[in-house]
């Protein structure tokens, strides 16, 4: 067996740690492109913006007449934008399904408040209303006339003076709103784990 020679004088004495360390590191390339850390964690200064947009987009497109018929679609579009959006302001980052309900979510919320205050508005003014009023009065003797039971005619009778009383309309427009919020958060969630599923789908094919 050969005899290895010495180093030279100059030659370093220890190899410094991670001088031949495997893995990706800074300059690092895959493909060309630069190596993106893949975190679990969302960097919501960036996030943000693309949520508000993509929740606005729904907010308006929920309460334009005929157009709001597809208000799930608008929803569940909400929230894969939310996600596209957020992928182009953080290139090459791995979204996963749970962060992609999150950035969804962010874009419901966004366009929950829009909505609320759109049908807190658009119920004071029909309230005010007399033609409003006047259709409920006919909606009720409607049900009335349907119904002959006297103790159904009293039940739609007391609903609907206590609807036209305010603690009785304030709260019909509460729980119209938590049903609303519940909706609307729970599908832009939805349309953002679907578009991470959807982005992770294609990083694979690539």
């Amino acid at each position: 067996m050969p005899a290895i020679p010495p180093l030279p004088p100059s030659a370093p004495r220890e190899v410094p740690p991670g001088a031949y360390s495997v893995g990706p590191g800074p300059g690092w390339t895959q493909g060309g492109a630069p190596y993106a850390p893949q975190g679990s964690a969302i960097q919501w200064d960036l996030a943000w913006k693309g949520a508000l947009l993509a929740g606005v987009g729904a907010a308006i497109l929920t309460a334009i007449p005929f157009v709001s018929i597809g208000c799930c679609l608008w929803m569940l579009g909400a929230g894969v934008l939310s996600v596209a959006m957020y992928r182009k302001q953080v290139p090459g980052i791995l979204i996963t399904p749970g962060m992609g309900m999150k950035l969804g979510a962010l874009a419901g919320v966004f366009g929950f408040m829009i909505n609320a205050v759109v049908t807190v508005l658009s119920f004071a003014v029909f309230r005010s209303n007399s033609d409003f009023r006047r259709a409920m009065q006919q909606q009720m003797e409607k049900q009335m006339a349907n119904n002959p039971d006297p103790k159904a005619q009293a039940m739609v009778q007391h609903f609907m003076d206590w609807m036209s009383s305010p603690q009785g309309a304030a709260t019909f427009v509460v729980l119209m709103l938590i049903v609303l919020g519940v909706v609307f958060i729970a599908i832009t969630a939805a349309g953002g784990a679907l578009g991470a599923s959807m982005s992770g789908s294609r990083r694979e094919f690539r």
